[in-house]
């Protein structure tokens, strides 16, 4: 199966995500507590600069903790303290608070965010087994002393976490579609230069010695690909041309010698006695040859078709005769098999007689050298506005696997036969790649179907004006 680049990216982003998400929340956990105290502490400075505001004479120290009580949330009476310096030590944790102030060396620290003319200092100090936020401020001939539980304060920033939390969850559905659409964005911008890259690679043409892809006109970070490309087409198209030439030159060294062969052994064959058992193998001698010369031509013109050398000497093609003439023949050539012709009157197009005639040659008689010894091939051609379309279809003895395009690359054949008894039928496998040459040399196209169980067509299409 494929991998999917677009589920890569996105399960990426997931994974930056919730690795964000997981460690700010372990950033805040371990390191906001601190401001929030702070911030805490500078809520509880403000209303108390307030209250001492208000109340100019002598401070009321319990009018004042009931009034700081009812102002802060989440708070109990006894995780607040508030007395002066004047006032004696009470029972509870305000005497271990009074005897820890007295100590001595204690740093006092500004509270932010203050009052003018009302400062406050704050420290840190254990009392009771209990750690305590100690507020101070100057009134009057001394200073007024605030103490509240440092529990208080993890409290109020838990529940600031908390709903921060709860924030994240209600997000989330937000959250998921904000990654998918930044998934879509980030693969449509990384895939975008991909894209037009294999298009650039599509458009290369083997048979152009020049044509290459430009590196100045991609990212930079594709320049080695591109190179890689580059040298790797240079390569195919420097073999392509080996084996092209290859079959060119043996093509035309072989014709030569072969005709003279054909010659000789035709000579032969009409000075042998008649019926003698030499007249039959030299007449078998002379059909391999004729078998050879065929293969020869068909090479030499399929390396005219690799070299982009195929010339059309385009003629008037009266395509009824030609087909009618080429089943007569096959008719009497191969009287078991029934023929069924359906032909439109009057097709006509433009075409090289020699490459038509060929290719009709090719259809035919693969309609009739893989077929039922009993079998039948039907024909049927139809003219329209810009183009022929025709068929040829015939019952097969071999086995429908293996009956797709790869029977138009050359030296294919199809070997698996449902009937071994009958197939004998022997051939270059160069035929159907001869044929898909010269119909697309033509502007046409060329196409394999399996119609029905046991039966095998081919559909060939041609512009009327090609």
């Amino acid at each position: 199966m494929l991998k999917s680049f677009r589920l890569h990216v996105f399960l990426a982003v997931v994974l930056c995500v919730v690795a964000f998400s997981v460690a700010s929340r372990l950033l805040v956990a371990n390191s906001a507590f601190e401001p929030l105290h702070g911030h805490f502490s500078e809520i509880l400075a403000r209303h108390a600069a307030r209250e001492l505001a208000q109340a100019p004479g002598p401070v009321q120290t319990g009018q004042l903790k009931n009034t700081l009580e009812k102002s802060l949330d989440d708070i109990r009476p006894d995780e607040v303290l508030v007395w002066t310096n004047q006032e004696s030590p009470a029972a509870g944790a305000l005497p271990a608070l009074t005897r820890a102030l007295g100590r001595g060396g204690i740093v006092w620290t500004l509270v932010n965010g203050q009052r003018p003319g009302q400062p406050f200092e704050m420290t840190d100090l254990n009392a009771n087994a209990q750690d305590w936020r100690v507020l101070r401020t100057p009134h009057l001939q001394g200073h007024v002393y605030i103490a509240v539980q440092k529990v208080v304060l993890a409290r109020s920033a838990d529940g600031i976490l908390q709903t921060r939390d709860a924030i994240v969850r209600n997000l989330l559905p937000m959250l998921l579609a904000f990654i998918v659409l930044v998934t879509l964005l980030l693969t449509r911008s990384a895939l975008k230069p991909v894209l037009t890259l294999q298009k650039a690679f599509a458009r290369v043409d083997v048979k152009n010695q020049t044509e290459h892809i430009l590196p100045e006109q991609h990212y930079r970070e594709f320049a080695g690909f591109i190179s890689y490309f580059n040298a790797l087409i240079d390569r195919l198209r420097a073999s392509y041309a080996q084996a092209a030439r290859f079959s060119s030159d043996a093509a035309h060294e072989l014709r030569t010698p072969l005709t003279i062969i054909r010659g000789y052994l035709h000579r032969l064959v009409n000075e042998s006695p008649d019926g003698s058992h030499a007249q039959i193998q030299l007449s078998l001698v002379a059909e391999e040859v004729e078998r050879l010369i065929s293969i020869s031509n068909k090479l030499l013109i399929l390396s005219q078709a690799d070299a982009g050398r195929m010339t059309l000497e385009k003629q008037p093609i009266q395509f009824n005769d030609l087909v009618g003439e080429m089943v007569e023949d096959l008719k009497s050539a191969h009287r078991s098999l029934r023929f069924s012709v359906d032909l439109a009157p009057g097709i006509s197009f433009a075409g090289d007689p020699e490459l038509i005639q060929q290719l009709m040659s090719n259809l035919f008689g693969n309609a009739v050298k893989y077929n039922h010894p009993q079998g039948q091939v039907s024909f049927k051609a139809a003219k329209l506005p810009q183009m022929v379309v025709f068929s040829i279809s015939n019952t097969t003895h071999l086995s429908q696997e293996g009956l797709d395009e790869r029977v138009f690359e050359r030296f294919y054949r199809h070997r698996v036969a449902e009937n071994h008894e009958i197939s004998r039928a022997t051939g270059s496998g160069l035929g159907l790649s001869l044929c898909r040459e010269i119909v697309t040399a033509h502007g046409g196209d060329i196409k394999l179907s399996v119609p029905a169980q046991g039966w095998v067509s081919f559909e060939c299409t041609l512009p009327t004006d090609c």
